[in-house]
């Protein structure tokens, strides 16, 4: 089958380690596009479904350390990579480019550049890999995906736009039939701010818990929920909560528990330093809340300029916000969302999947155009 026309392979290594949207958004792609993917590779084996349990943690360690030694012996990267005459590979992450040898026909789904724009957010490590992934990336010219149109502007500044295909395929927003279907959080007061992603430096909630507690609502009855799991400099900000009167960090909630919140929150904060895209500012539109967003790139670029907007370096600007989300009348935030779900509309799996499918069957389509040619020379 190793020929098999208007056929790709995709390689998911990044489900084994992996249950953030990223995972849910590369999933959901491939369950729709199962009658162009040939094989689905987690690191260099084939399932027909996603491992799971210990076969996926011994999976997903053999991968980290393949791609450790790769990076740390560039040397080895000739050996043992893929079959010679193989389908082109589309790739969930460009971390993996360093497990295969990469061809002008493979795509490569680009979530962000952040770990080459903004290694200090990331934990030790990451820099090195991504950076030699995207090296490679650079060397073989492959088609490109990006989550966004401020991470392919962030990547052509990185390494100009000589390639074959830069397009963007937005992640579309999973609200599935559950919107309805929410449990209330006990520990939450009435009247509250809602922030929800990873706690760390990356996401900025420093300056927003900062903002907040100068802000004054505390003494009007409003509380600042937090939500999220750990990323670079969360130690940090727990600690910041802890001493910020109406700063709640509720732990782990489900996504019953998470729809509740988003439906119940005043506003919400996300003054984030680095997005690829911003998938909760997006739901936080859809369960019509109010956002305060960093002005500029990837969150700017979902909502359009009928969210609150602010550079995430002030914090003055931070309470601005803050306050006038508060004192907001339901005519002026009824016209803000109208405007901002038009452009969250954008974002659909029929959107998403149409670019997807085009873009695998562009790649094999030119994998075959290029296998008869060398066929012809021979």
């Amino acid at each position: 089958m190793s020929g098999q026309a208007g056929l790709v392979d995709c390689d998911f290594t990044l489900a084994l380690n992996n249950r953030t949207g990223k995972f849910f958004f590369c999933g959901d792609l491939i369950a729709g596009s199962k009658d162009l993917i040939r094989n689905v590779y987690y690191w260099r084996l084939g399932f027909d479904q996603i491992p799971t349990g210990l076969i996926a943690r011994i999976l997903g360690r053999l991968a980290v350390v393949e791609i450790d030694l790769r990076v740390r012996h560039p040397r080895t990267l000739p050996t043992f990579l893929s079959r010679r005459d193989r389908v082109p590979i589309v790739f969930t992450d460009p971390r993996e480019v360093l497990i295969h040898d990469l061809r002008e026909t493979d795509i490569i789904l680009c979530h962000d550049v952040g770990p080459l724009t903004h290694p200090t957010f990331y934990a030790d490590g990451v820099e090195q890999i991504y950076r030699a992934a995207f090296d490679r990336i650079a060397e073989a010219k492959p088609h490109l995906l990006f989550a966004s149109d401020s991470s392919c502007e962030e990547f052509k500044l990185l390494y100009g736009d000589d390639f074959p295909y830069l397009g963007v395929l937005y992640p579309p927003i999973r609200f599935g039939a559950g919107s309805s279907d929410q449990q209330p959080v006990t520990s939450i007061p009435g009247k509250f701010f809602l922030s929800v992603g990873s706690l760390g430096t990356r996401k900025n909630q420093l300056r927003a818990i900062e903002a907040f507690g100068r802000s004054g609502l505390v003494e009007k009855g409003y509380r600042y929920v937090i939500c999220g799991g750990p990323e670079p400099g969360a130690e940090h900000v727990i600690a910041a909560a802890d001493r910020t009167p109406g700063v709640l960090i509720p732990g782990y909630v489900n996504d019953p528990q998470l729809r509740w919140l988003y439906s119940h929150a005043e506003g919400f904060i996300l003054p984030s330093l680095l997005e690829g895209f911003g998938l909760p500012a997006a739901e936080a539109i859809h369960y019509g809340v109010i956002p305060l967003l960093s002005r500029g790139g990837a969150l700017e670029e979902v909502a359009g300029p009928s969210a609150i907007l602010v550079d995430p370096l002030d914090v003055d600007a931070i309470v601005q916000g803050m306050h006038q989300i508060a004192v907001m009348s339901e005519g002026e935030k009824a016209q803000r969302l109208d405007q901002m779900r038009t452009s969250i509309a954008r974002f659909s799996t029929e959107n998403a999947l149409g670019v997807w499918r085009s873009v695998l069957s562009r790649a094999a389509s030119l994998h075959q155009h290029v296998g008869a040619g060398r066929s012809t020379s021979r």
